[in-house]
Parts: C-alpha cells; sequence; structure tokens
C-alpha cells in the first residue's frame, strides 16, 4: 500500500514543477515537494497541502519580475526582464531611492559619490599612466579611462546607491507613475546632489592625503580639467544631456538584469560609451574638478562651477527627466495612456485563475490519495 501511496504521489507531483514563466497548466503551478517538508512527521500529501496554500500566496505577493506586462504567456528567463516590466522596475526603484528617510538618501548619496571618486582615480592612475603609448596612440588612453571608470556604478547600482544622475530619471519616472509627489522628487533629487558633492570633495580629499597621484595621473586630471571648462554653454550642456542619456540607460539595463554579471554589462558598455566619447557627468566631475584645483590646475572654483558644474547639472537632468524617463514612461507607462491599474486587475484575475486551478488539483490529488488508502482503484 505504502508503495502505491508514494508512486501516486511520484505521478502528481510533475503537477508541481517549479516554474519561470507563466503557465495555465495545472502542472506547471507547484514545485518539488521535498524541500518544502517541515517535520519528520509530516506525511507527503500534508507536504503537498501546505505547498499548496504557502504557493498561493507566494504567486499573489509576487511582483513584475515573474509575470510580463502584456500578460505573454512566454516571458523572458530568470536572467533578464522583458523592456516593460524593466521600466516598472526603473520606476519603483525611484520610488524606492525617494521615499527613505532624508538621513539615508544622503549617506547612500555620499558613498555613491565615493564610488564614483574611485572609479575616477583608477583610470586616471592608469590612463594617465602610459606614457608613450598614449602619445602614439592617444585612444589607448581614452579606453583605458573607458574601461575602468564603469566599476563606480557597478557598486552603487549593487549597493543601492544613489547619484543624482540616476536620480534624475528613476525618481522622475515614480513621479510620471505616480509613485511619489513633486515634494519627493524635489527631495530626493536636492538631497542626492548635496550627497554626491559631499562624497566627491571628501574623496578628493582622501586623495591628496593618501599621496598616491603620481606625475602622470596628475598632468591627465589637471588636462581633463582644464578642457572642461574650456567649452562654451550649449556645447557643455549637450554633452551632458548625451552623458546622461547613457547613464540612464546603464541604470535601466542593470535593472533589467537579474544577476551580477548581467548589471555588470549593463553598466559597463553604456558608461564606457559616454567616457570614450568624452561627455560631461556632473558626479564624475564633482570628484575631477576639485581634485584637479587641488593638484594646482589653473583654474578657480568660480570658473569649475559657472562653466562646468551648473551646466552639466542641468543637462544631466534634462536627459534622465525627459529623454529617459518620459520616453519610456510614454512607451510603457501612464504618460502613454498604459495604467499601472488595468495591468494590477489583469494580473489579479490571472492569480485568481492560477488559485482555483491548484485547488482543482489539490482535490483531485487527494481524492485520489483516499482512493489509494481505501485499496480502491483509481
Amino acid at each position: 500500500m505504502i508503495r502505491v501511496l508514494l508512486l501516486l504521489l511520484a505521478s502528481n507531483a510533475a503537477a508541481f514543477a517549479p516554474v519561470n514563466i507563466v503557465s495555465r497548466d495545472p502542472r506547471a503551478l507547484v514545485s518539488s515537494t521535498r524541500q518544502y517538508a517541515s517535520t519528520p512527521d509530516e506525511t507527503e500529501f500534508d507536504v503537498l497541502v501546505n505547498k499548496n496554500a504557502k504557493g498561493a500566496k507566494q504567486d499573489t505577493e509576487e511582483r513584475s519580475e515573474r509575470i510580463s506586462l502584456d500578460l505573454s504567456k512566454t516571458t523572458y528567463t530568470s536572467l533578464v526582464k522583458s523592456a516593460p516590466d524593466a521600466y516598472i522596475t526603473f520606476a519603483e526603484k525611484g520610488a524606492s531611492n525617494a521615499h527613505l528617510p532624508k538621513r539615508k538618501i544622503f549617506h547612500q548619496s555620499v558613498l555613491g559619490g565615493c564610488y564614483v571618486g574611485f572609479g575616477g582615480l583608477v583610470s586616471l592612475m592608469i590612463a594617465g599612466n602610459l606614457g608613450g603609448i598614449a602619445g602614439a596612440n592617444p585612444g589607448v588612453a581614452k579606453m583605458a579611462f573607458a574601461a575602468l571608470f564603469p566599476v563606480n556604478l557597478l557598486l552603487i547600482v549593487s549597493t543601492s546607491g544613489q547619484l543624482f544622475t540616476g536620480n534624475s530619471a528613476t525618481v522622475a519616472a515614480a513621479k510620471y507613475e505616480g509613485f511619489v509627489s513633486w515634494k519627493d522628487l524635489w527631495r530626493s533629487w536636492s538631497l542626492s546632489l548635496a550627497g554626491n558633492i559631499v562624497g566627491c570633495g571628501l574623496f578628493a580629499a582622501a586623495t591628496m592625503m593618501a599621496q598616491v597621484m603620481n606625475p602622470g595621473s596628475t598632468a591627465l586630471a589637471i588636462n581633463t580639467a582644464v578642457s572642461k571648462c574650456s567649452a562654451g554653454l550649449v556645447p557643455t550642456i549637450m554633452r551632458a544631456i548625451m552623458c546622461n542619456w547613457m547613464v540612464s540607460m546603464a541604470v535601466f539595463l542593470s535593472g533589467a538584469a537579474n544577476d551580477l554579471t548581467g548589471k555588470m554589462v549593463g553598466c559597463w558598455f553604456p558608461i564606457s560609451t559616454f567616457v570614450g566619447i568624452g561627455l560631461e557627468h556632473s558626479i564624475a566631475n564633482l570628484f575631477v574638478l576639485p581634485l584637479a584645483l587641488m593638484v594646482g590646475a589653473p583654474l578657480t572654483l568660480g570658473t569649475v562651477i559657472t562653466k562646468n558644474l551648473i551646466p552639466v547639472v542641468i543637462g544631466n537632468g534634462i536627459a534622465g527627466a525627459l529623454i529617459v524617463a518620459a520616453s519610456y514612461s510614454y512607451q510603457f507607462g501612464r504618460l502613454g495612456g498604459l495604467r499601472r491599474a488595468i495591468f494590477k486587475e489583469k494580473l489579479a484575475n490571472m492569480q485568481k485563475q492560477l488559485a482555483k486551478e491548484r485547488k482543482e488539483v489539490e482535490k483531485k490529488l487527494e481524492k485520489d490519495v483516499t482512493l489509494a488508502l481505501n485499496g480502491l482503484p483509481l
């Protein structure tokens, strides 16, 4: 009798296989029974019944990472989200950042500024010391800088750090989707920018205290600062817009990835693109320009602020809030008429259907087990 029961359970356990896609087939609704066993005395049937209850609750609580916004029956793999889901994750990240207490927004922004400093410093140290190779091949130094600098964003997105440049897009997306208020948005932007200023300034000072700068890296820092403060207003703003377009897409892509490797790839290519082109990133400049002043660049603080930092902050904000956040809200969110409430309603209906199918499977299983225990034919 026990053997018959186990065979019966094994045949029905296929109905409880783990899924990475949404399915209306009851056989794909629940996973292996053994991982849910809680006590040695619990029967296989009790385990399955408990799993049903837990699974129904889990399905009800799951977010859009698993079920696509277009309710397609075949969804993405666990490695990457669909574009609509990536946008919702993008907006939810902005809401999460904006709803933190002020002190935590500031703290994470200070750390974000320090991580940008790490990326900038390692890039200066390597690219500035390529010697004759860089002189004969200027692209080599730029490539080295571009290849190393993205480490900062990987550190930031992996630790939930905050940068003004990223928040200009994510928090704006959260506002477009109705997740935050205008007050939340301005508070997030101002605190993250203030924290980034403090973090970058402190890291520049720490760099000088550490005495790691050498002639090659010093010369590169000075030349970079002078070049950044020599461009006109319109070119500077346009470079800032193009830059944060790429930075915001790096945040978008890293959020679309569900593993560290995917996040690294999502960060690396857009960030290395803007660095290789020579665009303007306000937070990177908040580290490089003060460091250049400390090592003797022929610039004044007023020149740095008016000729570079102010127009770059404006350009970065335009790119994040309008080009990226507003564009994808139009494509996937409320600005385009696609209401998240509609998705929630459809998702709730789907979950009800899944719960109904689970109950049907449970009833059939209970009936079969009862028959087997009583020695009756199935």
